[in-house]
């Protein structure tokens, strides 16, 4: 097991490798998969500490605040507009293809840390409180992309600065606001089932 996960940072770190020494227009992926990188730690870290209930539930708080860091990175796809979604040309594949490895890095991170914190949390329960823990936490995490994406909130001013937090918070629920929660909450709460289902099949 700490092979495995010895081997996901060696895989991330070359990808970062390679969006840093080679020209892309997307260098702001190496911060955002690192950000993405976080709240897959912190699962770990939530499962290797479920013996010991406020260290879990601290460390589950620091997850909860940067979850949405990694499936933010789904509307990273918005950055295509840089170079053209025609895909004509070998500029074009080049990017197109560092575009999409980081957004799917950080939504395969994103995703596989819902399911272990899920698995901690829900595992002795039945599958309905595992689906009602995606539910919560889709729209929850679609609510903090909004605040990251419009707002531009870092998931550290909760700390920092949790009174512009606040603010900025009410300020912003609107149409516009509840249009895109209720569509990119419904799209995480897809892949979060999407997954949870495809882990249960057995594959012999």
């Amino acid at each position: 097991m700490k092979t495995d996960i010895i081997r996901v940072h060696v895989v991330i770190l070359g990808m970062l490798l390679v969006i840093w020494l080679v020209p892309t227009n997307y260098n702001f992926l190496i911060w955002n998969i690192f950000l993405a990188l976080i709240p897959f730690d912190l699962a770990l870290l939530i499962r290797y500490a479920k013996k010991h209930r406020l260290v879990k539930g601290l460390i589950t708080l620091g997850w909860l605040a940067f979850f949405p860091n990694a499936m933010y990175m789904v509307t990273d796809f918005s950055h295509l507009s840089s170079i053209g979604t025609g895909l004509m040309t070998e500029t074009q594949f080049f990017n197109y293809a560092i575009l999409a490895v980081g957004v799917l890095t950080g939504l395969i991170l994103g995703i596989a840390s819902a399911h272990i914190v899920g698995r901690v949390y829900c595992q002795k329960s039945s599958t309905i409180w595992t689906i009602l823990f995606y539910m919560i936490l889709s729209f929850v995490s679609a609510y903090g992309i909004y605040l990251g994406r419009f707002l531009r909130i870092n998931s550290w001013e909760i700390v920092s600065d949790p009174q512009k937090v606040i603010k900025l918070f009410t300020d912003s629920i609107s149409m516009h606001s509840l249009v895109f929660v209720i569509s990119f909450g419904a799209l995480q709460f897809a892949l979060l089932v999407l997954y949870h289902m495809v882990r249960r099949i057995n594959v012999d």
